[in-house]
């Protein structure tokens, strides 16, 4: 099996896919870099001067007509609690302040882990798509047919083709995700501040970090798994792309409380060690009038995982039971 493995990622790393796929990667993260530094940096002289007379402005108002501001702020919660008696429109809070305007000072604890969140999905998708070319081309060429007279097992050259694809993408994962948060620990202490990292925040971010080399690792799997059932690379990146679109895109935005069985937010609990999602509940009080209110909710890590992990041998095994029993040729 081990030689197996050897040969199956010399040939990953042979394919022009994966050299395609990995140089956009790092062109991506390059991308996402610059966005950091835009993000981080201060604002220029007339962007600033800009911000300074808007803020002016509506302090003057504020100074003249901040009274009224507060009663009508009131009288509107008053309206609002009516039907959500836990509503609070902060009416205390209404005055301009200037240290809510403006840029605010770039931290890194703050900026990093939605950096590595956006990572840790293009890296996935990276996986996916590697795994999915890896095995599909084989199909495509006729090369699995002649692969297979020399090693009969198919079992063995299964396993090794899906830990190749998997295993192969584990230094290129942990090396981006390195160049990224090196580069964005740089761009942050340059524009911010990177005073407030402490040793529980580095351990957050190193946790997040080995969760997103483990999504990458299940994803190229599941790509080659599908890679086996579908035999086509541009079948599996239209179904993928399908599911986004429709599932993701349409469906999930209006059965809301089915989210909790939707990939982004379970990929979203795994690399966050959970998350929360919003619901609307909506009533019509006895005038007719129709309210809605937005629900917090709460996903868990386990169910993230096991979600995740039931639906990836779910994948795995049914491209076994296929490639055991559909004829190559």
């Amino acid at each position: 099996m081990m030689r197996l493995t050897k040969v199956e990622l010399r040939r990953l790393f042979s394919r022009r896919l994966t050299s395609i796929a990995l140089f956009g990667a790092l062109v991506i993260i390059g991308l996402m870099l610059f966005a950091a530094f835009q993000q981080a940096k201060p604002l220029s002289g007339p962007a600033l001067a800009s911000q300074r007379a808007q803020f002016d402005q509506m302090h003057q108002d504020w100074v003249a007509n901040g009274y009224q501001h507060v009663q009508d702020c009131l009288k509107s919660q008053t309206e609002v609690q009516k039907s959500d008696p836990k509503a609070n429109l902060n009416c205390n809070n209404l005055e301009p302040k200037w240290e809510n305007w403006g840029k605010p000072k770039a931290h890194f604890p703050i900026l990093m882990p939605s950096v590595l969140l956006g990572a840790s999905y293009l890296l996935a998708f990276i996986g996916f798509l590697v795994g999915a070319g890896f095995v599909a081309a084989e199909f495509s060429s006729g090369s699995m047919g002649n692969w297979l007279t020399f090693e009969p097992r198919r079992m063995r050259v299964y396993i090794s083709k899906l830990v190749a694809a998997g295993l192969g993408l584990v230094p290129a994962t942990v090396a981006l995700l390195g160049l990224l948060t090196a580069g964005v620990w740089l761009i942050v202490g340059h524009f911010g501040s990177t005073a407030d990292t402490t040793a529980k925040v580095w351990g957050d971010l190193g946790q997040m970090a080995g969760r997103s080399v483990a999504l990458t690792l299940a994803a190229a799997v599941a790509g080659a798994a599908m890679g086996v059932l579908l035999r086509h690379t541009a079948a599996v990146i239209g179904i993928a792309m399908g599911y986004l679109v429709l599932v993701e895109g349409i469906f999930g935005r209006t059965l809301q409380a089915e989210q909790p069985w939707l990939l982004r937010l379970n990929f979203d609990g795994w690399l966050q060690h959970g998350t929360k999602y919003f619901i609307n509940s909506c009533t019509t009080d006895s005038q007719g009038g129709y309210s809605c209110r937005a629900i917090e909710k709460f996903l868990t890590f386990g169910h993230s995982s096991v979600y995740l992990g039931l639906l990836v041998v779910f994948v795995v095994g049914l491209g076994a039971l296929v490639f055991r029993r559909r004829d190559i040729s």
